[in-house]
């Protein structure tokens, strides 16, 4: 374990039983978010190349627009 991480728990330990909960709650959503994301962007990799090479195709002839912050 890092010594980053070590420190990071030891803060939490010194916190409420439910601030810890909590922390703990939202730490493994957003691990299990990363690993979900990871695994459909996987899956879908065949997809999203063509997809980016279609962005790619479709700006160098052209067929997009500059993008306007002020219009956003």
């Amino acid at each position: 374990m890092t010594r980053l991480i070590e420190k990071m728990i030891e803060r939490l330990r010194a916190m409420p039983e439910g601030q810890q909960d909590t922390l703990a709650e939202f730490v493994l959503h957003e691990l299990a978010e990363d690993e979900r994301w990871a695994r459909t962007t996987q899956e879908h990799a065949a997809k999203l190349r063509g997809l980016a090479d279609q962005i790619v195709a479709d700006d160098a002839n052209g067929r997009c627009e500059p993008l306007d912050p002020e219009r956003l």
